[in-house]
Protein backbone atom coordinates (compact mmCIF):
# COMPACT_ATOMS: atom_id res chain seq x y z
CA UNK A 1 0.00 0.00 0.00
CA UNK A 2 1.03 3.40 -0.70
CA UNK A 3 1.83 6.01 1.95
CA UNK A 4 -1.32 8.36 0.43
CA UNK A 5 -3.81 5.10 0.43
CA UNK A 6 -2.72 4.34 4.07
CA UNK A 7 -3.32 8.53 5.12
CA UNK A 8 -6.58 8.31 3.39
CA UNK A 9 -8.04 4.95 5.05
CA UNK A 10 -6.58 6.15 8.56
CA UNK A 11 -8.08 9.58 8.45
CA UNK A 12 -11.29 7.74 6.77
CA UNK A 13 -11.94 5.72 10.30
CA UNK A 14 -11.12 8.55 12.45
CA UNK A 15 -13.83 11.01 10.65
CA UNK A 16 -16.52 7.87 10.85
CA UNK A 17 -16.02 7.32 14.63
CA UNK A 18 -15.86 11.11 15.25
CA UNK A 19 -19.33 11.58 12.78
CA UNK A 20 -21.00 9.15 15.10
CA UNK A 21 -19.89 10.18 18.54
CA UNK A 22 -20.92 14.15 17.68
CA UNK A 23 -24.02 12.89 16.57
CA UNK A 24 -24.62 10.89 19.25
CA UNK A 25 -23.77 13.86 21.69
CA UNK A 26 -25.92 15.91 19.44
CA UNK A 27 -28.72 13.93 19.97
CA UNK A 28 -28.04 13.94 23.74
CA UNK A 29 -28.08 17.08 23.97
CA UNK A 30 -31.37 17.88 22.15
CA UNK A 31 -33.08 15.70 24.33
CA UNK A 32 -35.37 16.36 27.33
CA UNK A 33 -33.50 16.32 30.68
CA UNK A 34 -35.27 16.01 34.23
CA UNK A 35 -34.02 16.65 37.39
CA UNK A 36 -35.23 15.83 40.93
CA UNK A 37 -35.03 18.14 44.12
CA UNK A 38 -35.82 16.71 47.36
CA UNK A 39 -36.39 19.07 49.96
CA UNK A 40 -37.17 19.18 53.74
CA UNK A 41 -36.79 16.29 56.82
CA UNK A 42 -39.32 14.27 58.02
CA UNK A 43 -42.71 14.89 57.29
CA UNK A 44 -42.32 17.98 55.98
CA UNK A 45 -41.00 16.51 53.14
CA UNK A 46 -41.72 17.50 49.09
CA UNK A 47 -39.88 17.00 45.93
CA UNK A 48 -39.80 18.72 42.50
CA UNK A 49 -38.95 17.60 39.45
CA UNK A 50 -37.61 20.02 36.90
CA UNK A 51 -37.81 19.19 33.23
CA UNK A 52 -35.41 21.29 30.92
CA UNK A 53 -35.97 20.63 27.24
CA UNK A 54 -33.36 22.94 24.68
CA UNK A 55 -33.98 22.05 21.64
CA UNK A 56 -31.40 22.98 18.89
CA UNK A 57 -28.95 23.17 21.48
CA UNK A 58 -27.10 20.02 19.88
CA UNK A 59 -28.21 20.61 16.07
CA UNK A 60 -24.31 22.22 15.68
CA UNK A 61 -22.98 19.05 16.86
CA UNK A 62 -24.99 16.56 14.64
CA UNK A 63 -24.64 18.93 11.50
CA UNK A 64 -21.47 18.95 12.20
CA UNK A 65 -21.11 14.84 12.67
CA UNK A 66 -23.31 14.28 9.71
CA UNK A 67 -20.57 16.81 7.91
CA UNK A 68 -17.76 14.45 9.12
CA UNK A 69 -19.36 11.27 8.98
CA UNK A 70 -19.67 12.10 4.78
CA UNK A 71 -15.89 13.34 4.83
CA UNK A 72 -15.28 9.54 6.24
CA UNK A 73 -16.94 7.83 3.47
CA UNK A 74 -15.28 10.49 0.97
CA UNK A 75 -11.96 9.48 2.36
CA UNK A 76 -13.20 6.02 2.18
CA UNK A 77 -14.03 6.47 -1.57
CA UNK A 78 -10.81 7.76 -1.99
CA UNK A 79 -9.12 4.59 -0.44
CA UNK A 80 -10.66 2.68 -2.85
CA UNK A 81 -9.81 4.64 -5.64
CA UNK A 82 -5.93 4.40 -4.59
CA UNK A 83 -6.09 1.06 -3.97
CA UNK A 84 -7.45 0.21 -7.52
CA UNK A 85 -5.06 2.65 -8.95
CA UNK A 86 -2.09 1.11 -7.23
CA UNK A 87 -2.69 -2.24 -8.45
CA UNK A 88 -2.98 -1.24 -12.01
CA UNK A 89 0.14 0.47 -11.86
CA UNK A 90 1.92 -2.78 -10.37
CA UNK A 91 0.42 -4.93 -13.35
CA UNK A 92 1.53 -2.07 -15.86
CA UNK A 93 5.11 -2.29 -14.21
CA UNK A 94 4.88 -6.30 -14.11
CA UNK A 95 4.29 -6.33 -17.90
CA UNK A 96 6.79 -3.68 -18.96
CA UNK A 97 9.44 -5.92 -16.86
CA UNK A 98 8.31 -9.30 -18.31
CA UNK A 99 8.64 -7.52 -21.60
CA UNK A 100 12.32 -6.37 -20.84
CA UNK A 101 13.27 -9.82 -19.79
CA UNK A 102 11.82 -11.30 -22.91
CA UNK A 103 13.38 -8.64 -25.46
CA UNK A 104 16.86 -9.29 -23.33
CA UNK A 105 16.79 -12.79 -23.74
CA UNK A 106 15.81 -12.80 -27.47
CA UNK A 107 19.25 -10.67 -27.19
CA UNK A 108 21.30 -12.67 -25.95
CA UNK A 109 20.11 -15.23 -27.86
CA UNK A 110 21.01 -13.52 -31.00
CA UNK A 111 24.27 -12.00 -29.84
CA UNK A 112 25.29 -16.09 -28.47
CA UNK A 113 28.21 -17.21 -30.59
CA UNK A 114 28.60 -20.70 -29.77
CA UNK A 115 25.51 -22.23 -28.97
CA UNK A 116 26.73 -25.86 -28.95
CA UNK A 117 26.84 -27.92 -25.43
CA UNK A 118 30.84 -29.39 -24.56
CA UNK A 119 31.21 -32.30 -22.92
CA UNK A 120 33.37 -32.02 -19.80
CA UNK A 121 36.72 -33.65 -20.59
CA UNK A 122 38.76 -35.08 -17.85
CA UNK A 123 42.26 -34.62 -18.10
CA UNK A 124 44.18 -37.52 -16.42
CA UNK A 125 47.67 -35.92 -15.43
CA UNK A 126 49.07 -38.62 -12.70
Amino acid sequence: MRKGSVVALVFGIILLVAGIALVGAGAWLDAPHSAVYHYGHGAFMYSARYTVASPGSGSALSSFGHLSFDAGLVLMVIFAILQINDHKEGKVTAEKARKADISEMKKAKAEAVDAEVHPETENKEN
